[in-house]
């Protein structure tokens, strides 16, 4: 078992799986996936939000050599404002309930507070978010009181005006129903499926909300939690909901920490800091320039201290940079929330063919993207990634299966007899969709993974880069497969819970409206997934999960074939204190958590 296996089954046996304390003594059995998606739309090796120079929050962190003990809120000095590199033009639409991209949900991390949120997803403890009190009567009852204290950012057409109970109903109602305003169904209602469970929303009072379930849900906190999972104004949907496309700083109205107040579609913005949060809000503000793809600019405006955070994918920049400033900066590594993987469709030839998926899935050569491309950081990951570590299989064991197998001479053998017995030389040329912004980080990336794909199956593999919105679309029009030789690979959404059991149910269980994108049909899969989402034992739910995952590896993903998760280094100047480090989407946090302490030596000599 590698060093990161043994962390993260260390970390989640320790901490992640205790029971979750709830405000106002609502108890949930255990931890379920709040927020769906797909596609990723930057490596979150880094940081939180998939922006890997942004706010930290995963895996083993190494403490600011000037930090001390953790200072209470009102320790916390305020002021400064905060500058990052943003992952570019990654952006598909403002609308939070029908976005899969990582950089929209750590935005609205920033600017809109969900029903509930993690306030620690270390300590498993899920609280108050616009809700202030959570309150489970009965099996199948909540009760969500709204804060007090809470209003919405001075935009029109909501104008700063106080929160009610009637803004958490509207948005409940919105995702259960995953239709627009007019009465379309929209596929792009990703998270549709996990809240399905709800029977009744009643706005008691202004301040009261209560929802019945159908059924005891295990997940229905975690659900409110998610990453994805944030009020929208009801004003600003209907003002917006046609047009959230065009993006735009005024389509962005929350009750969050931060106002958004500049942005540019290629990545620049400007976010202020919202004197009407219900608690202190350290910084002034959180500035993002678009340097994603140019790491020498950003090693030199981090070395001027004009961005706060590096993550040098170069090791040898990492190792240096550390040397040169010796106790002024201070390395925070953690596993992406972000797996590398693609996509494809399974219910139409060619790719209903489990011998030509099965053939592709073993000729990537998974320890040579590791070592070549990610430079040794990162792990192989089956379908349960190593962030998901306590419901997954471990090293040892997903080694035993096709894909993995340390003896790679045998995989690529197999590999060719299933592609060559099953048509595959008579597809001709294979069109693989690369993200641009994942090429632009790996220069060559897309190369490395044609040529292996050619020298193990002989055909000509052509990557085409394309944005990220590009490829979303394809994948929710099933044209990854479908009669069309075209895959693609690179980051996928986002993990965004500690336990996989609703993403596995939604993505994989034949019933679910997010299935048909990848159709791939397991009768042993639909069977355990649906048990999973009824089952309160937490044990039992971890070791169903790992039954989920053996069988979609049998099928070679099943429609979303895994490859590797990657392990990143952000470097800090020693003023910065970091939000809590959490391989998920963690903006939610920073308002309150991260600070700068202006008292420290490094502060010196950073541009205001």
């Amino acid at each position: 078992m590698s060093e990161i296996d043994n962390y993260w089954k260390r970390k989640a046996a320790g901490r992640a799986l205790t029971r979750r304390s709830v405000l106002g003594g609502a108890a949930a059995a255990g931890i379920g996936l709040g927020a769906l998606g797909l596609v990723g739309c930057g490596d979150d090796d880094d940081d939180d939000d998939a922006e890997p120079t942004s706010p930290p929050s995963g895996g083993t962190t190494a403490a600011s050599p000037s930090a001390g003990a953790s200072p209470t809120t009102a320790a916390k000095q305020k002021g400064g404002t905060a500058h990052f590199v943003s992952s570019n033009n990654t952006y598909d639409t403002f609308d939070v309930d029908r976005t899969r991209f990582s950089p929209v949900a750590t935005l609205f991390g920033f600017t809109n507070l969900g029903v509930m949120q993690w306030d620690s997803y270390g300590a498993g403890k899920i609280g108050g978010g616009l809700a202030e009190k959570a309150e489970q009567p009965d099996k199948q009852t909540f009760v969500f009181t709204v804060r007090p204290n809470v209003f919405w950012h001075n935009k029109p057409p909501v104008n700063g005006r106080a929160a009610v109970a009637d803004d958490i109903t509207q948005f409940i109602l919105r995702n259960k129903a995953g239709k627009t305003l007019d009465g379309t169904d929209d596929p792009n209602f990703y998270r549709k499926s996990s809240f399905q469970s709800v029977d009744k929303v009643e706005t008691i009072d202004t301040k009261t909300v209560k929802v019945t379930t159908s059924k005891p849900d295990p997940f229905f906190l975690n659900v409110l939690a998610g990453a994805y999972a944030k009020v929208q104004a009801p004003e600003a949907v209907r003002a917006f909901e046609k047009d959230y496309a065009n993006i735009s700083a005024d389509k962005i109205i929350g009750t969050g920490a931060f106002v958004l107040t500049e942005f540019a579609a290629e990545g620049k913005l400007t976010l202020t800091r919202n004197e009407k949060f219900h608690t202190q809000v350290n910084w002034d503000a959180i500035k993002y320039v678009p340097l994603f793809t140019d790491q020498a600019a950003q090693q030199a405006a981090f070395e001027q201290k004009q961005v706060d955070a590096f993550a040098p994918a170069q090791n040898a920049v990492l190792e240096s940079l550390k040397k040169q400033y010796e106790g002024k900066i201070f390395e925070v590594k953690q596993f992406a929330a972000n797996p590398q993987a693609g996509t494809y469709y399974g219910g139409a030839a060619p790719w209903n063919n489990p011998n030509l998926i099965g053939a592709i899935f073993r000729a990537f050569d998974r320890r040579a993207i590791i070592n070549s491309l990610l430079q040794g950081k990162a792990a192989l990951a089956g379908n349960i990634p190593a962030t998901q570590a306590a419901f997954g299989i471990n090293e040892k064991e997903l080694i035993t299966f096709p894909g993995y197998l340390e003896d790679r001479a045998k995989d690529e053998a197999e590999a060719k007899k299933m592609w060559d017995a099953n048509g595959g030389p008579g597809l001709g040329e294979i069109v693989i969709d690369i993200p641009d912004i994942w090429e632009g980080l790996y220069s060559g990336g897309s190369a490395l993974i044609m040529n292996q794909l050619k020298k193990v199956l002989g055909n000509t593999f052509t990557a085409k880069i394309e944005p990220y919105s590009t490829i979303t679309g394809k994948i929710v029009k099933q044209q990854y497969g479908n009669g069309k030789n075209a895959l693609w690979y690179g980051w996928i959404t986002d993990i965004t819970d500690p336990e996989p059991t609703i993403l596995n149910y939604v993505q994989y269980n034949s019933s679910q409206p997010q299935f048909p994108q990848f159709g791939v049909k397991i009768d042993k899969v639909d069977t355990l997934t649906a048990q999973l989402m009824t089952e309160f034992d937490i044990a039992k739910r971890q070791e169903g999960n790992k039954e989920v995952n053996r069988e979609l590896l049998k099928a070679y993903g099943a429609g979303i074939p895994y490859n590797v998760i990657g392990v990143g280094s952000t470097l800090y100047h020693n003023y910065y204190h970091p939000s809590e480090s959490a391989p998920f989407v963690t903006s939610h946090q920073t308002g309150t958590q991260a600070w700068f302490d202006q008292k420290d030596p490094t502060w010196s000599g950073r541009p205001a």
